[in-house]
């Protein structure tokens, strides 16, 4: 009977199928007789086969620890000159390799910088004109203050009465004004 479509198989199956029956009934005795006369012969291999093993355990057990033996002297002398070659050569990495790497990298974090742009002044042309009118007040305020002193200088010598103090005061300024006011070769007028 067909599982998918419930049918009945047809009548030429059937035939087969006894016949089937008959090899598989006539084929399990002859497939025991054979497994078990395979186990008898093997029994005595197998027997045999367990001394073999431990003996072959023992010789590579020992073989192995020949090998050791041998191998250890030479392993120690490989160590014993092979260290202090590396001490040299860590000694000449840390003085002569390790500074020009850092060299190296040192310049390269600085060429990949970003340089900071230069600073403007915060004022710039406005701060210089303002410290210019700046002089210029002060200059004017100086010459305001210098021209009232002179004013009142002169009105202290045009009033009434004079007296010793203002021919004094005529005398110092012509001696100022001639030692201001150079002669024709430039020097000074000494008096």
């Amino acid at each position: 009977m067909s599982l998918i479509t419930r049918k009945q198989p047809p009548s030429g199956y059937a035939m087969l199928g006894a016949q089937a029956k008959s090899a598989a009934q006539q084929a399990i005795p002859a497939a025991v007789n054979a497994t078990n006369a395979a186990a008898q012969q093997a029994v005595p291999f197998a027997r045999q086969a367990v001394p073999l093993a431990k003996n072959a355990s023992q010789s590579v057990r020992q073989g192995t620890d020949d090998a050791i033996a041998w191998a250890t002297p030479y392993a120690d002398a490989a160590r014993a000159w092979m260290a202090p070659k590396l001490e040299q050569s860590a000694a000449a990495v840390s003085e002569n390799l390790a500074p020009m790497i850092s060299e190296a990298l040192i310049n390269a974090a600085h060429k990949i910088d970003n340089k900071p742009a230069r600073r403007r002044r915060k004022y710039g042309n406005a701060g210089l004109l303002a410290a210019s009118l700046l002089l210029i007040a002060a200059g004017a305020a100086t010459a305001l203050s210098m021209r009232r002193r002179s004013d009142d200088d002169f009105q202290a010598m045009d009033s009434p009465g004079p007296g010793p103090d203002s021919a004094r005061i005529i005398a110092a300024e012509q001696d100022e004004q001639d030692w201001i006011d150079p002669d024709a070769n430039g020097h000074p007028n000494l008096g």
